[in-house]
């Protein structure tokens, strides 16, 4: 079997500030960048939708067609 490797454990305070370290190197989307990427994405999410929507009633169409319903 592998060897287990032991993980040195570290306090509740020293893990907080290992966290906000680790926060403040992130690099953070501008509040311009976050709303387009919000409208990209309602946007899209209408389009698949509406696409979607097109491509069940054209398959109910073509179902109903050939069973005679």
């Amino acid at each position: 079997m592998a060897d287990k490797v032991k993980k040195k454990r570290v306090g509740p305070i020293t893990f907080l500030r290992q966290v906000r370290a680790e926060g403040n190197k992130v690099t953070w989307t501008s509040r311009q960048e976050t709303v387009q990427a919000t409208i990209f994405v309602v946007v899209m999410s209408v389009l698949i939708a509406l696409f979607l929507f097109a491509a069940d009633f054209l398959i109910n169409l073509f179902v109903k067609a050939i069973t005679g319903l």
